[in-house]
């Protein structure tokens, strides 16, 4: 969590470190920022039930979404990508599906292994978003964001259903990337799901751009991108393969303070962003200060410096603490799961606002079905002792009436004798 501002001793920046930081911080400021909502997200509103129509985005919101891919990519020494016409129709299709039938935003949807074609959704189009959903980046959102929000959340991957894998961020640094695609649509249930296509044909037998990737970048790196819990660290080769799980440190060079890295996972068999070799770490608690300079070393892997400067301003000087993922000890999906899925990642992201009013409908709702079972068992229980009670009751009532008319009976009959035997003795007199 971001810890408040201190005063530290910075390294100083030098002249090309500072007009880089000038030029990164020009670029981010002139990136659209403005919040996308169902209302102005589409050029042309798509028809989610009979007849089934994908609609169109806003060449805004496309283009957006790719200026920030591309900023990011700069940032990390990346070239450029683009997006396709048609490669953006498919997107918006496999979108406009996934919203059409409100996919379930818990589980893995690369495939759709889990939901069901409705008859007016064509089976063209039903196979067509189980190709594209299952070779693309996924986000499911219930908040207002920008297009740019849908690849920072992507690229620090802290929501990563399966953990600290990293895997959409692969995708969106890979150095063999040739295209993307982008494609938006809201479900009824309010969700908005995004949809990047990333693993393309020809793709992986491209020349890599460079060889490593790291996360934080050597040079300079925004804090931004390494603020709040769940952002996992990660190291990528694009040829080099290396079994192992490496040794890493990462050293303060303005205080000396030394940490060893935690959760050293190696991913590299999944394949993503056809990287060969991918791995991933917490730098532990260690203090992140703006305009502090960092040393990583990674066993016999790599050894790289950064320093970190604000993208949204002027570097002030201010801390934050870095803790391990509390995606790691959360429930995963199973090595199973994994394999199964390929590829591509699934992203499952909510608003913090949006998670706690769901969760807490949710949990009301599952409440109100308790009580209304034990209601309605308390009342079944009264009636049943009610019925009992006044079958007792009547029970005895009928006894007593048996009774009464058994005694009236009895005591008439003793009459009527009476007089008969009263009779019988005038009789005889």
């Amino acid at each position: 969590m971001p810890a408040s501002a201190v005063p530290v001793s910075a390294a100083a920046f030098t002249p090309q470190e500072q007009a880089e930081v000038q030029r990164f911080q020009r670029e981010y400021q002139a990136l659209n920022k403005a919040v996308y909502t169902k209302q102005n997200l589409y050029g042309t509103v798509p028809s989610l039930k009979k007849p089934f129509k994908a609609g169109t985005l806003k060449a805004s919101y496309v283009n957006d979404q790719l200026a920030y891919i591309n900023y990011y990519r700069d940032l990390f020494g990346l070239t450029a990508v683009k997006t396709t016409k048609q490669g953006n129709k498919d997107a918006q299709t496999t979108a406009a599906v996934m919203a059409a039938i409100n996919a379930n935003p818990f589980i893995n949807q690369h495939g759709l292994p889990s939901e069901k074609r409705p008859r007016y959704i064509s089976k063209k189009n039903w196979a067509l978003a189980q190709d594209i959903s299952n070779s693309a980046n996924l986000n499911f959102n219930a908040s207002p964001q920008s297009a740019g929000d849908v690849i920072t959340d992507l690229l620090t991957d802290r929501y990563n259903l399966s953990g600290s894998d990293t895997g959409h961020r692969a995708w969106i640094l890979s150095t063999r990337l040739s295209k993307i695609s982008v494609g938006a649509a809201y479900g009824t249930n309010g969700y908005r799901y995004s949809v990047n296509q990333v693993l393309n044909v020809g793709d992986s037998s491209r020349t890599a751009s460079r060889e490593m990737v790291a996360y934080p970048n050597a040079g300079i790196f925004p804090i931004e991108l390494l603020s709040g819990t769940g952002v996992a660290w990660s190291l990528y080769f694009s040829n080099k393969i290396y079994n192992s799980v490496p040794k890493i440190t990462v050293t303060d060079n303005d205080t000396g303070e030394t940490v060893t890295a935690t959760n050293v996972k190696n991913y590299s068999y999944y394949g993503f962003g056809n990287f060969q070799k991918v791995i991933t770490y917490s730098p532990s608690n260690l203090k992140l200060v703006d305009g502090h300079q960092y040393t990583v070393v990674a066993s016999d892997l790599a050894t790289y410096s950064f320093k970190l400067f604000k993208q949204s301003g002027t570097s002030q000087s201010s801390a934050s603490t870095v803790k391990s993922s509390s995606t790691q000890t959360k429930s995963k999906l199973s090595q199973k799961d994994l394999d199964q899925k390929g590829l591509a990642k699934y992203l499952y992201k909510v608003g913090k606002k949006i998670s706690k009013v769901k969760t807490k409908k949710v949990t009301t709702t599952k409440a109100v079905k308790k009580k209304t079972k034990s209601k309605k068992s308390r009342k079944s229980k009264k009636s049943k002792k009610s019925r009992k009670s006044k079958k007792s009751k009547k029970s005895r009532k009928s006894k007593k009436s048996k009774k009464s008319r058994k005694s009236r009976k009895s005591k008439k009959s003793k009459k009527t004798s009476s007089k008969k035997k009263s009779s019988k003795k005038s009789s005889k007199k």
